[in-house]
């Protein structure tokens, strides 16, 4: 399913973007931009946004090292109560529960699966864009419409 503009202009908004760069990838006129901002009040949303990402992002890091801690002195505990020779029942009873790893894993899924998002990619290819104009402006300008092509080719592939 792909991202509409206007939920495309949500999270380009959200993401600091500025309202020109935003109609120029997304081809719409300035006005259009601060019609929709207005509108829907994204100023205020990006405040609040971003201080609730960043919010959840520290608990979900402070919960992953907490979870992370404590399969470690699991698995230290486990491996001193393992004998000299251990035989396989003794090896299998040492092994770490299944959930803790599990919960570790989806922690640090929802971590890092946020890489994935449609607004990484067009971060990615601003700060790009923004690296190229320094070494060769006209390289750069040359690419331009087409780093903006392509980010609204992956918007409408990406939900």
């Amino acid at each position: 399913m792909a991202l509409t503009k206007q939920a495309a202009i949500d999270i380009l908004f959200n993401e600091g973007c500025e309202q020109k760069d935003i109609a120029r990838i997304l081809k719409l006129s300035e006005v259009t931009i601060s019609r929709h901002v207005t509108k829907n009040n994204l100023r205020q949303n990006r405040s609040m946004q971003s201080i609730a990402k960043k919010t959840s992002e520290e608990n979900a890091l402070v919960a992953l090292e907490h979870q992370s801690t404590i399969i470690r002195l699991m698995a230290e505990k486990l491996k001193r109560a393992l004998g000299e020779d251990p035989n396989m029942d003794e090896l299998k009873a040492a092994l770490i529960p299944k959930g803790e790893i599990d919960a570790l894993q989806k922690l640090f899924t929802t971590i890092k699966g946020k890489e994935l998002e449609w607004s990484n990619v067009v971060k990615i290819i601003r700060e790009f864009t923004s690296w190229l104009k320094d070494r060769d402006i006209d390289l750069a300008q040359d690419i331009i419409d087409h780093a903006d092509d392509y980010i609204n080719d992956k918007r409408r592939l990406m939900s």
